[in-house]
């Protein structure tokens, strides 16, 4: 069979298209719920739980999730279900684990110094100094992000590195013009905690995943490892206190004992990257049922339910309604041994647990994070996989805008501030378009998605030009 019609949804570049469009589908809603309008008079359930309209002040003691609070799970688990194909390849062809692992580090070094670089450009935007020099200083910030990170086709390979070296001495004398033009202090504080964490969790998970690759039950046990301290941290934290501060070691600016939490949703996502890796051989003509449309369409459709019982608090409801819909699909799937519903009988029994310890933890919220997030949503991020490789493999589903704009995730996730923003903001077009979704539900969701609009385009763009950032 073709490379075309894998059930691992692989297409001729030989990516995975089903890991790519979920974490389409994250950058998406990443950059569409931080730009609609904040003053349009929308909905709760348009912005984080925890952060409400009208006053936007963060509350931890709000329960409950919205889309919004799906987005970083999602990317999260997408960047785990990777770890097979980029590691199992550079193991396969002959690569030391030692060298592999040396890998790893660089990809830490490399987004650990990039989260600095975007905290410092977001708090430029804080200066009192002449707004078209911030708007110029962002746009050549994202300039000399491009020139270090970009992967450039130069025949010549001293001139991909030459580019390389002219973007990091751009960030570095761009730290002077913001210290000195702007006004605004550099700082090793300032970084983009988003970013940061990933460096972490690709670095470990990269690393959890080689020590466990010939076995998925140690895996398990990892991840049961992590669910277990994450529980004992958030009813004794001082069981812990034993290690090391990262502030009393100097470290508090890079490194937080919490950031490996979210080492769980990755592993989860690196369990069905091992499910998908080895199974990629698997025939898409094999025996297919009606009643496979339907029950693909009850697991996302249970997706969808999680949203409305977890957000208004009906948990009973919600986890009688997922326990029938999880009972249902796996008893029905049982002997089908696809590739799809075996995923997604795995997100139910992760999605199911994570409503099992809302109450116990009372109540779910991103933010502090508890338990009931990381099973939940890391549930909700292998379902919707595996409906995506349904979709991919019943109806040619292949969601090129979303798959092509997942394959270059850091130009996606800092066009927008860098670039978009401030050339709108310059010429007037999107002071004029605040105006407008003031009160104006309508017009505060035309907002988010002309932006949003704009940061696809530019990201196919760079990806069909073959231009990726090191990520």
């Amino acid at each position: 069979m073709n490379s075309n019609a894998t059930a691992a949804g692989k297409g001729n570049s030989g990516r995975v298209v089903s890991i790519d469009i979920l974490r389409g589908l994250a950058i998406f809603g990443m950059i569409l719920c931080a730009n609609i309008g904040w003053d349009s008079e929308l909905p709760a359930w348009m912005f984080h739980a925890q952060v409400p309209p009208p006053d936007y002040v963060f509350r931890p003691d709000v329960a409950g999730i919205t889309w919004v609070d799906l987005v970083f799970p999602f990317f999260l688990f997408s960047m785990g279900a990777a770890f097979p194909f980029a590691l199992h390849k550079r193991l396969s062809s002959g690569q030391p684990v030692g060298k592999v692992i040396l890998g790893l580090a660089k990809r830490w070094a490399i987004l650990a110094a990039f989260a600095v670089v975007l905290g410092n450009g977001y708090h430029a935007r804080s200066s009192e100094a002449n707004k078209f020099l911030v708007y110029l200083f962002l746009l050549l910030s994202w300039c000399g992000m491009f020139l270090s990170l970009a992967r450039f086709k130069f025949k010549n390979e001293k001139m991909n590195h030459i580019a390389n070296i002219c973007g990091v001495v751009l960030i570095v004398g761009l730290g002077f013009m913001m210290q000195h033009a702007l006004g605004v202090p550099v700082s090793k504080s300032h970084s983009d905690i988003i970013i940061m964490v990933l460096a972490y969790v690709a670095f470990f998970g990269g690393l959890i995943w080689i020590a466990t690759r010939k076995s998925l039950m140690w895996r398990w046990i990892v991840f049961l490892m992590i669910g277990a301290v994450k529980g004992i941290t958030s009813y004794a934290p001082e069981f812990f206190s034993f290690l090391p501060s990262p502030d009393s070691l100097g470290l508090g600016w890079i490194f937080s004992w919490k950031f490996l939490q979210y080492l769980m949703i990755a592993i989860a996502g690196s369990m069905v990257g091992d499910m998908i890796l080895k199974r990629k051989d698997e025939t898409a003509d094999e025996p297919k049922s009606g009643k496979d449309v339907w029950l693909a369409s009850l697991a996302i459709a249970t997706v969808v339910f999680q949203l409305w019982g977890l957000f208004t608090r009906h948990v009973t409801a919600d986890l009688v309604v997922s326990a029938i819909s999880g009972i249902a699909f796996i008893s029905l799937t049982f002997r089908n041994k696809a590739l799809w519903s075996d995923i997604i009988s795995m997100g139910y029994l992760l999605m199911i647990a994570g409503i099992v310890f809302d109450p116990i933890d009372g109540g779910i919220t991103k933010d502090h994070c508890n338990l009931s997030y990381l099973l939940t949503t890391g549930g909700m991020a292998a379902i919707t996989t595996g409906f995506l490789i349904f979709t991919e493999m019943r109806f040619g589903v292949r969601g090129r805008l979303l798959s092509e704009c997942g394959q270059n995730p850091m130009i996606a996730y800092t066009f927008t501030n860098f670039v978009t923003n401030p050339v709108l903001y310059g010429v007037g077009a999107l002071t004029l378009i605040d105006k407008w979704a003031v009160g104006s539900p309508f017009m505060g969701i035309v907002r988010g998605l002309f932006v949003t609009g704009i940061m696809i385009a530019a990201t196919i763009f760079f990806t069909r030009k073959k231009i990726f950032w090191r990520s």
